[in-house]
């Protein structure tokens, strides 16, 4: 099959790793398959060839023969995640300009770098006997990559780029002793020095980690026939290839790819307000969407690092499925701590002994214990109900009565955290405006009807809907992610239409990389504007003047073009019979509860609770009083009855 056909035809894979599970989203022409498989966090490269061989055992067919028809593949990945937390990325050497080194005394505490890492230089780049005095100070004290920040200013780039050059000519890039050089203005020319050398060391820190991992891949990946660019996801909700992509900016790319599935999904359904909960095992993140578009923080907190980053706004509420459950006073609590993946909660058979969320779930007879993940795991019930029981026998409660109430408890939280999203979002969204909630992530579908209730609006001005992609619906949203490049440029040069000129030609040579004519690229400018008290607002176009108070600080160019699309799942076409029963205990009491094959569901099908819907990958629980009404790409509205 050539390029050509390959395109038009061919398959579209998106993975999304995670900190758990790694999630897979693989379309063909008229075939949509899900899969999940274990992260492998010694190697993330391991699990993401593992979630390839699942997808294509599935579609019945070989890795090779897969990926040779392929027309897109879309990442996301935890490494810079990973990196940051275990400490593992190598020693930052800093060249820190002199008129900058106040900056230094501000600095995150939480920041990868050393003090004896830091050495002065002069501002001007004029002084090559000074820069290679200080390098040499930091190669000699283990600095294995180096960034430069001079002060802020006119000709930042000039002058950071004359100190490069200068460490180029003593360390020549084909010598064994080279050392990866960033100059700050690459990454980001705010002239807020603190916030410039905080994101640019960040980056530093996470490159070589990054840039290893996704090189690997991408050879294995054409080792087993695949002839595309592999496409990494960044922060901002964009995909680029490997040799265009910023390690900062991949941070996050995989909540990002929720709030653009929870876009793209509202869009499709003309939803005006749309709020997705996704709930995995230690948090819950929530997105507003308002008339299928998201929106982005420009200078967001990364482990506790403000750095300069564009990146879709969401906010983490610490409730999800492996959160810890306890009797305080007689009032119960849940999380924030989690029994994450090792051991997990209780029932996971892995040694977990506190109740969680899940247990409460797998008590409670919404899993079947055999069949878990497709078969992939075993539950262990009397497990759950011993952690259960440790918990409610102190306090004279009933096993069946603390597992109603953990489901409950979990629903109001995630709802109380959705109202106050909704109360700071505006823009046409509010607390009491129609809205409807996405249920998503892995545990979504357990609690979609727990947090409806709480939700609790006499009205009913909003509704829940749940999908059959939940498990993987950050995977999903990698899919209708366009090829974006982003350039900024700094709003105090005297050159900004220069720079502005020059940075669009190399966007349009950066997508010509990417196989995309001029025609094809879509231009769009966005300004930066900070008051009097540092916050940051971003407006559409150019600006050049704002009121007293206000400055404009970056002018960001923005080139994308819509890559090719994932076909969106779509309902199956049998009547709702179950293909069995189990015994489920319900807030009213235990009932027989029949199950139902959630994507074979015809569009147009009513389900009336109590009932139990299920995947491979996730299980909706549909309780008495409610209804389920499936609609065209298998989503499941839930509404009370």
């Amino acid at each position: 099959m050539g390029d050509a056909a390959r395109a038009d035809t061919g398959y579209t894979i998106e993975i999304d790793t995670g900190g758990t599970f790694t999630d897979g989203y693989v379309a063909g022409a008229d075939r949509v398959v899900a899969v999940k498989t274990d992260t492998t966090p010694y190697d993330l490269a391991t699990g993401v060839l593992a979630c390839v061989d699942r997808a294509a055992e599935r579609l019945g067919l070989s890795r090779p023969e897969l990926l040779r028809s392929t027309a897109a593949f879309r990442l996301s990945t935890t490494v810079g995640t990973n990196t940051l937390i275990n400490r593992s990325g190598p020693a930052v050497g800093l060249l820190l300009g002199e008129g900058a080194s106040r900056a230094a005394e501000r600095l995150s505490p939480g920041l990868p770098l050393e003090r004896e890492l830091i050495a002065p230089i002069g501002d001007d780049g004029a002084d090559p006997d000074g820069i290679r005095a200080a390098v040499r100070h930091l190669l000699e004290r283990g600095a294995r990559v180096l960034v430069i920040a001079l002060s802020g200013g006119p000709h930042l780039a000039d002058r950071e780029r004359a100190v490069r050059a200068v460490i180029g000519e003593s360390y020549p890039r084909h010598y064994l002793g080279a050392v990866p050089v960033l100059p700050s203005h690459q990454v980001t020319p705010v002239d807020d020095e603190r916030l410039r050398v905080q994101t640019a060391v960040l980056s530093a820190y996470l490159h070589p980690v990054m840039s290893s991992f996704l090189y690997r891949l991408e050879d294995a990946l054409r080792a087993d026939g695949y002839a595309r660019p592999l496409l990494v996801a960044d922060a901002s909700g964009g995909t680029s290839r490997v040799a265009k992509t910023s390690a900062l900016r991949t941070w996050g790319s995989g909540p990002a790819g929720g709030v653009a599935a929870t876009a793209t999904l509202a869009a499709a359904r003309e939803i005006p307000v749309a709020v997705g909960f996704d709930v995995g095992g230690t948090s819950t993140d929530i997105c507003v969407v308002v008339d299928g578009r998201w929106r982005y923080e420009v200078q967001p907190s990364i482990e506790g690092i403000e750095v300069a980053l564009p990146a879709l706004s969401l906010v983490s509420a610490p409730i999800g499925g492996g959160s810890i459950a306890r009797i305080v006073d007689g009032e119960l609590t849940l999380g924030p701590d989690s029994a994450g993946a090792q051991p997990g909660p209780a029932c996971f058979g892995l040694g977990g002994d506190q109740a969680t969320v899940t247990d409460a779930v797998c008590h409670l007879g919404l899993f079947d214990p055999a069949h878990f993940l497709g078969g992939r795991k075993r539950l262990d019930p009397a497990a759950a109900e011993a952690a259960l029981e440790k918990l409610a026998q102190p306090a004279g409660w009933g096993v069946d009565d603390l597992a109603t109430r953990i489901v409950a408890r979990a629903g109001e939280l995630i709802a109380d955290a959705i109202r106050d999203r909704l109360r700071v979002a505006g823009g046409g969204a509010g607390p009491d405006g129609p809205v409807s909630l996405f249920a998503t992530g892995g545990a979504g579908g357990m609690l979609a009807c727990a947090v409806d209730r709480a939700f609790g609006r006499a009205d009913r001005s909003y509704d829940t809907v749940a999908f059959p992609v939940s498990p993987v619906f950050s995977a999903f949203g990698l899919s209708q992610l366009d090829v974006r490049h982003a350039y900024e440029a700094s709003s105090s040069s005297p050159a900004l239409e220069a720079n502005l000129a020059a940075l669009r030609e190399r966007a349009l040579a950066d997508m010509r990389a990417e196989g995309f004519g001029p025609e094809a690229v879509h231009f769009a400018e966005e300004t930066e504007i900070v008051d009097d008290t540092g916050r940051v607002r971003v407006v559409d176009g150019r600006v050049e003047r704002t009121p007293d108070g206000e400055r404009p600080r970056v002018v960001r160019l923005i080139a994308s073009t819509r890559g090719r699309r994932a076909r969106f799942p779509s309902a199956g076409d049998a009547p709702p019979e179950p293909v069995a029963h189990r015994e489920v205990r319900w807030p009213d009491g235990a009932r027989t509860t029949p199950v139902f094959a959630w994507t074979a569901l015809a569009a147009g099908s009513t389900i009336r609770g109590p009932a139990v819907l299920e995947t491979d990958e996730t299980t909706l629980a549909v309780p008495p009083g409610y209804a389920a009404h499936i609609g065209s790409m298998g989503e499941a509205r839930l509404m009370a009855r």
